[in-house]
């Protein structure tokens, strides 16, 4: 890690349920747990998951207010968070079985480019799957 240059570390989103939320980032997209912090004065805990270790790469941060039942308003400003993945097929029928909702079916934006996918997560967060290997003549 070269700590003389700007990074990005995390993006955090609020989340409803713990075990949910782990099912579909966990169990679904494969990510780990790097760290847990339960602040039990605060009544907050929060997850820090990823597909590297600190310091390869950004993480995702998942804060979860105990107790909160409402669901979080997304506001006007979010999009998406972006993953690439192998086969994006695959990956939103995967995460459609780990409590994700399939919003927009695998499809290419322009011929030739990479199969994209869109799935929410359990809190309602909109995931965009991009496909990381090419298939030469193949939908992917």
């Amino acid at each position: 890690m070269n700590a003389s240059r700007p990074r990005l570390l995390h993006s955090m989103i609020r989340v409803r349920d713990v075990d949910e939320s782990l099912r579909f980032y966990r169990d679904g997209m494969g990510m780990k747990i790097l760290d847990r912090y339960d602040f039990e004065a605060h009544k907050f805990s929060i997850l820090f998951l990823s597909y590297d270790d600190y310091g390869s790469g950004p993480a995702l941060e998942l804060t979860y207010n105990w107790g909160a039942e409402e669901p979080y308003s997304h506001g006007t400003g979010y999009g998406h968070i972006a993953v690439g993945v192998p086969d994006v097929a695959e990956m939103a029928a995967t995460l459609s079985e780990h409590g994700g909702t399939i919003t927009k079916e695998p499809y290419r934006l322009v011929e030739g480019g990479p199969m994209m996918a869109f799935v929410k997560d359990p809190d309602g967060y909109s995931i965009e799957l991009i496909q990381t290997s090419r298939q030469d003549g193949a939908d992917g």
